[in-house]
C-alpha cells in the first residue's frame, strides 16, 4: 500500500516513482488523501488508519 498527499510539497508526485521504478509496487494498492500535508498520520490519522485497516483486512496471510 502508498499512501500520499496530494498537498505534501516534499513529495508530492512521488508515487509516480515508486509505480514505475519499483516493480513490487505494480497493481498495489495507491491511495491519495487530500489536503493532508506531509505528516499523514498527524494531518489525517483516521482516515490513514482507515486505510490501513482496509488494506490489512483484505491481504491474505
Amino acid at each position: 500500500m502508498l499512501a500520499f498527499s496530494d498537498a505534501d510539497p516534499v513529495t508530492k508526485g512521488g508515487e509516480r516513482a515508486f509505480l514505475t521504478g519499483i516493480p513490487a509496487c505494480a497493481g498495489q494498492s495507491n491511495q491519495t488523501i487530500h489536503g493532508a500535508g506531509h505528516f499523514l498520520q498527524e494531518d489525517s490519522g483516521s482516515e490513514l488508519a482507515s486505510m490501513v485497516h482496509e488494506f490489512i483486512g483484505s491481504t491474505p496471510l
